[in-house]
C-alpha cells in the first residue's frame, strides 16, 4: 500500500511528485500540499481508468491548432464557420495572458470564469456568445482526443444580458446636417448611411453597379464582412432603396471626381488604394471627429441607420410593412419592436395615468 507521502520527494526547497508509474512523469511544487493534491488526484484518476500525464499533456496553443485543422477537415466543413472559430481563438489568447502555455487540463471552470469570462463579453452580450461557443467546442475537442477529462464551460456561470430600456437613439435632422458639415471627406459617406439606412457592411460593398443615378435608386445587394465582399446575409437584405434628390447629385459629383487608383474595383467608398473600406476607420476618423467639432454627443454609424428609420416613421406615410422593406428587416414585428418607444405619445399615457389612478383610488 502506498505510504502517505510516496511518491514525493524534497529537493533543494521544493517537492518533487513522481506519477511515472501510472505513466505520468515528474513534477516540482512549491508546497507539500499542492504535491499531495495532485498526487491523489492522479491516483483517484487512475483508478477510475481517466488518468491523463501532465508532463505529456499538450498546452491550449497546441489544442488549438488541432481543433481548426479539425474543423476545417470536417465533411461539412464551412470555411467562414472556421475563420470565426480562429478569430475567436485568436481574441481569446491575445486577452487572456498565459492561457497559450497553458495545459489543457488546467483550463478548468474557476479557471474559465475568472479569466477568460471577463475578456470574452467585454463587448456585446451576443458576441461573447459566439466566443464562448468557440472555447466551448474547442474543450469539446480536447475531451475527445483525451487531452482533458471533462469538458467545464457546461458549469460555467455566463453573465446575463443587460436588458436596456431606451431603444434605438432618435436623432434630429438639425444633428444629422451639423455632422455632415462638419464631416471634411467623410461627408458623403455619412450623408449615404444616413439617407439610406444602409448597413455599414452593405454601403462598404456598394459599387457603382449599384446605383442607378438616373432611377434614383440604390439596389442593395452585396455586404463586406471579414474584409471580404459577399451576398447579403438574409432574402430581405435584398432590396432597392429609393434616393433623394440631393444624394444623387452628391453621387454624380463625386463619380466624377473620384481619383483613378480607387476605381480598379468599382466601389462607391473605397479606401484610398481602391480596395474594401474599414469601418472603423469611418467610424475613428470620421463620425467621431465630427461630432466633436459639431458640438454633438458621438453616435455610433449604425446610429445614422436609426435617423434613417425615424425619418421613414414620422415623416412619410409609408406603412409598417414598406419600413420593413427599406429596412433590410426579415419581419414586421422586429421593425415594430426595435423603434416601439418612439412611437409613445406621452399625452395619452398621461390621460391614461390619470383614468387608472381614479379607477383604482
Amino acid at each position: 500500500m502506498r505510504k502517505k507521502n510516496d511518491n514525493i520527494t524534497k529537493k533543494d526547497g521544493d517537492y518533487v511528485l513522481d506519477l511515472r508509474q501510472i505513466g505520468g512523469g515528474r513534477e516540482i511544487f512549491d508546497t507539500l500540499e499542492q504535491a499531495q493534491d495532485v498526487r491523489d488526484q492522479a491516483f483517484a484518476d487512475d483508478q477510475n481508468e481517466e488518468y491523463i500525464a501532465r508532463t505529456t499533456n499538450p498546452i491550449t496553443q497546441e489544442v488549438a491548432a488541432g481543433f481548426i485543422n479539425y474543423v476545417r477537415a470536417k465533411k461539412d466543413a464551412n470555411e467562414e464557420k472556421t475563420q470565426t472559430h480562429r478569430r475567436n481563438i485568436q481574441f481569446i489568447f491575445n486577452n487572456t495572458p498565459g492561457l497559450r502555455k497553458r495545459k489543457i487540463m488546467d483550463v478548468t471552470t474557476a479557471y474559465i470564469e475568472a479569466e477568460i469570462i471577463p475578456v470574452i463579453f467585454r463587448q456585446a452580450h451576443s458576441t461573447g456568445l459566439n466566443r464562448f461557443d468557440t472555447l466551448r467546442q474547442l474543450l469539446k475537442f480536447a475531451v475527445k482526443n483525451n487531452f482533458t477529462r471533462a469538458n467545464p464551460c457546461p458549469n460555467v456561470d455566463l453573465p446575463k444580458k443587460e436588458i436596456k430600456f431606451e431603444g434605438a437613439p432618435r436623432i434630429s435632422n438639425a444633428d444629422i446636417q451639423s455632422i455632415i458639415d462638419n464631416a471634411g471627406e467623410y461627408a458623403l459617406r455619412i450623408k449615404f448611411a444616413a439617407y439610406t439606412g444602409a448597413r455599414v457592411g452593405e454601403e462598404i460593398a456598394t459599387g457603382w453597379d449599384n446605383l442607378d443615378l438616373d432611377g434614383s435608386a440604390y439596389h442593395v445587394r452585396n455586404s463586406a464582412r471579414h474584409g471580404q465582399s459577399c451576398s447579403v446575409k438574409t432574402k430581405a437584405g435584398i432590396r432597392t432603396i429609393l434616393l433623394p434628390d440631393h444624394l444623387v447629385a452628391d453621387l454624380r459629383e463625386w463619380k466624377i471626381a473620384q481619383p483613378l487608383k480607387q476605381r480598379h474595383k468599382g466601389l462607391v467608398f473605397p479606401s484610398s488604394e481602391g480596395n474594401l473600406a474599414g469601418a472603423g476607420n469611418w467610424r475613428k476618423r470620421g463620425l467621431h471627429p465630427a461630432c466633436d467639432r459639431a458640438g454633438i454627443p458621438r453616435i455610433r454609424w449604425h446610429d445614422l441607420r436609426h435617423y434613417y428609420a425615424s425619418v421613414l416613421l414620422f415623416e412619410t406615410n409609408l406603412t409598417d410593412a414598406q419600413i420593413t422593406q427599406f429596412l433590410g428587416h426579415t419581419s414586421i414585428d422586429f421593425t415594430r419592436k426595435q423603434y416601439a418607444h418612439w412611437r409613445s405619445d406621452p399625452r395619452r399615457d398621461e390621460a391614461l395615468a390619470k383614468m387608472m389612478s381614479k379607477a383604482f383610488s
